[in-house]
């Protein structure tokens, strides 16, 4: 898995409009192998691409090229997305293919997929269909009451073929999130529960492991050769506060030489 991140330090290297744009924006592509999954192509992870603004956090998942997810095609699995805060304190670490919000339920979605050393947040998303739209909703975990919805379901924007996609924004302070937070994550594709992952961003070439619908389970933080660990996103300030931060900067500068 490589991820892909503009410096914020390029501000004072380069020209302040050449960066500015780009790396306050916090935009990180993290990649995956195409054609390590099981199932169609629908289910298979190409890249994420994770951003914020000063208010909200943005994930578009990207699937191979080749697949077509419209809503009278290939729009019946699950994009699900583990994250870990915090090293993982108070979150759940059972994993198993219960469908449900108790606390001895794996993730509300019923998918054996998580996060054995502590899944804080949940986010389950779907495609949209002939009749509905395509959404996702964000669930928060506690030790006594188990799971429970964020706010209302966000609606995700998709992109049908060609660069197939969905995208899907939360604020961040549903997330407990601020400038500096730093949160691990994996992203599972899946169909209906109890099945486990048909592919996993942070296991790039090495293959979800067994079947997803033979029972077993999908482990991001022990199954060989995630990269969980390392897979990382940190909250950036928003482009406004950077472009005050290199006038500053500049302003500084400026004074000393004079």
């Amino acid at each position: 898995m490589r991820r892909i991140r503009l410096p914020i330090g390029c501000l004072l290297l380069l020209a302040p409009g050449l960066c500015m744009a780009t790396a306050a924006s916090g935009q990180t592509t993290y990649t995956d192998a195409l054609g390590d999954n099981y199932g169609g192509p629908e289910v298979d992870i190409s890249t994420v691409v994770v951003s914020n603004d000063a208010s909200n956090i943005y994930f578009t998942i990207n699937m191979n090229p080749t697949a077509n997810i419209g809503p009278t095609a290939n729009h019946y699995a699950n994009y699900e997305i583990g994250l870990q805060m915090g090293g993982g304190a108070g979150g759940q670490t059972l994993i198993n293919g219960t469908y449900g919000l108790a606390p001895s339920d794996g993730n509300p979605y019923g998918n054996a997929v998580g996060i054995s050393t502590g899944e804080n947040y949940f986010i389950g998303s779907f495609l949209a269909g002939p009749t509905y739209n395509g959404g996702a909703q964000l669930y928060s975990y506690s030790l006594l009451g188990g799971w429970t919805q964020v706010g209302a379901t966000a609606l995700a924007t998709e992109v049908y073929t060609g660069s197939p996609s969905t995208s899907f924004a939360f604020p961040l302070s549903a997330l407990g999130l601020s400038v500096g937070s730093s949160f691990n994550f994996d992203v599972w594709t899946s169909f209906g529960s109890p099945q486990s992952a048909y592919d996993a961003l942070d296991n790039n070439g090495e293959g979800p492991g067994p079947a997803p619908y033979s029972g077993g389970t999908y482990d991001s933080a022990t199954v060989p050769g995630s990269t969980f660990n390392s897979t990382i996103y940190t909250v950036v300030p928003e482009p406004t506060s950077m472009a005050i931060l290199a006038g500053a900067g500049l302003l500084m500068l400026r004074r000393r030489r004079a």
